[in-house]
């Protein structure tokens, strides 16, 4: 008796592990964040009040945060450069980026919270607030040839000298050349805090040093001092990031509280250096070509591909991206390399999945004999216990059997999960029809509703022993219903597919075990 309770009993948590598993993710990014972080971070304050603007970084930077700096520029005297994949924009007054457009996804890399404040990407922040108000809000004299500009500022004491190129692979090279500032810190505007792309994934400070990658989050309201040898550093979320790498690295990064939820980066720099901004998305392949292009000209692995988070079980995850990049290079459209890596993944785990349905189907088969000895031992449930062993022992059954199959799945569904939540490869990527967004949800709800009553059909078909099991089966098929609704629809595609392939299994299954 107790061991027929506790196959139930384990069939039910098997059932619900994917969707507690399905919620880890989303969990953990309050209760467990970034535990691989640098023990330096771990001095911010866990305080959500909003932050006052903060004027003194490191005991000595001046950001100016202040009606000045908001009057100095009205974003009129601006100069575009067109890109591969759509524009940057650059002030002449402060020679600064402030505007990053990228076509693909309708999106300005550079935030609304810098345009509205005036802080962007590019400034030199010095140790001297008069210096600093001089090369940030001043106009520089600028000229353009091709894909390059630069920015000309010379007064009695300071000379500087901007250049930026604009490359295809959405880098920016910059080259700052500057005199009479020797003898002040510099400090260079490497990201401001970007708008989030929803729940999942880091919002906030990244950094990447030779050993680490190094992640904080927004809400901080103390200052954060990084030193280290820093290959690059700035802003992220879960598909994008502003960050600049300088050539010979970084020693120190500041990350500033500057409103509720909102930081600024700051990076040390010398007196003259070279080295690029990237403001753009987290495409694996770009990524890597970029990697590869600083390998060769500067002989140091930034390893820029790190800076996407494949979750928990990133070791199954990233060969699970890679893979579906893969079938993409085939077919096209994500939606369709989507339903072949999940027909791949089925027919790998097909014995696993077999031998649980098979076992399932030996439990259930076993069901009238096991009513029978209830019914015949109720009163004798030490009589009753050896009874059922030895029924399973003569039917060559085991409990336990349908369940860890299903246990062994879960950690590459989590992992296919996290890819599917983070891949920016997603995002504004048709499938068909309706569908024109694989990163966002269903519109219309279609696909979650189909994934639900494939849930039940599932459940209706698969056998099961218990009555009782079977409705709390359906009654989990209708709250991943609820809770798909607003997943992305890349993500129920997978799960509908994958539901679909069950089904066919478990009727070839009933049949073969019928004959």
């Amino acid at each position: 008796m107790e061991q027929q309770d506790m196959q139930k009993r384990l069939m039910i948590f098997f059932a619900a592990a994917a969707l507690l598993l399905i919620s880890f993710s989303l969990v953990s990014q309050y209760f467990f964040k970034d535990n691989a972080q640098n023990e330096k971070n771990q001095t911010q304050q866990t305080e959500k009040e909003a932050a006052a603007p903060i004027k003194q970084v490191g005991g000595s930077y001046d950001l100016v945060l202040s009606g000045e700096r908001v009057n100095a520029d009205s974003l009129k005297d601006i100069v575009r450069i067109k890109t591969k994949e759509g524009y940057v924009e650059f002030s002449n007054i402060g020679g600064r980026i402030v505007s990053a457009f990228d076509n693909r996804y309708n999106i300005d890399i550079v935030p609304e919270f810098s345009k509205s404040n005036k802080i962007f990407p590019g400034e030199i922040i010095t140790t001297d607030t008069n210096i600093t108000k001089l090369l940030n809000f001043s106009k520089y004299e600028s000229k353009i040839k091709d894909n390059k500009i630069s920015f000309y500022l010379k007064n009695e004491n300071v000379e500087v000298e901007k250049t930026y190129t604009i490359n295809d692979d959405n880098t920016i090279t910059v080259d700052i050349k500057t005199k009479g500032l020797e003898n002040v810190g510099l400090s260079y505007l490497t990201g401001v805090t970007l708008k989030s792309e929803g729940d999942f994934g880091h919002d906030g400070p990244i950094i990447k040093t030779d050993r680490e990658i190094i992640r904080i989050d927004n809400d901080i309201n103390t200052i954060q001092t990084i030193r280290d040898k820093i290959l690059w550093a700035g802003q992220e979320n879960k598909y994008f990031m502003q960050i600049l790498s300088v050539k010979g690295g970084i020693n120190t990064v500041y990350i500033v509280p500057v409103a509720k939820d909102t930081t600024v980066v700051l990076s040390e720099i010398p007196a003259s250096f070279e080295g690029f901004n990237y403001l753009g998305p987290k495409l694996y392949s770009l990524l890597g070509e970029i990697t590869d292009k600083y390998q060769k000209l500067w002989n140091v692995d930034l390893d820029l591909r790190s800076s996407i988070d494949f979750g928990f079980f990133g070791i199954l995850g990233k060969p699970l991206f890679l893979l579906l990049h893969f079938i993409y290079d085939f077919v096209h459209n994500w939606g369709l390399a989507i339903i072949v890596l999940t027909v791949l993944l089925r027919i790998v785990l097909f014995p696993l999945n077999h031998k649980s349905l098979k076992a399932m189907k030996k439990m259930a088969d076993l069901a009238p004999e096991m009513e029978k000895l209830k019914k015949k031992y109720a009163k004798d449930p030490q009589k009753l216990r050896e009874e059922i062993m030895k029924l399973y022992a003569e039917a060559g059954a085991n409990p336990m059997s349908g369940c860890l199959p299903i246990l062994a799945q879960i950690p590459i569904f989590i992992a296919l999960y996290n890819v599917l939540m983070v891949t920016v490869e997603l995002k504004n990527a048709p499938f068909m029809l309706w569908i024109k967004d694989l990163s966002d949800k269903d519109p219309y709800y279609v696909l979650p509703i189909l994934m639900g009553l494939s849930m039940v059909v599932q459940q209706f078909i698969t056998p099961i022993s218990d009555k009782n099991q079977r409705m709390i089966m359906y009654i989990l098929a209708g709250v991943f219903t609820f809770m798909f609704m607003n997943f992305p629809s890349g993500l129920v595609l997978y799960w509908l597919t994958n539901n679909i392939l069950g089904l066919i299994q478990s009727v070839i299954v009933n049949k073969s075990m019928k004959k």
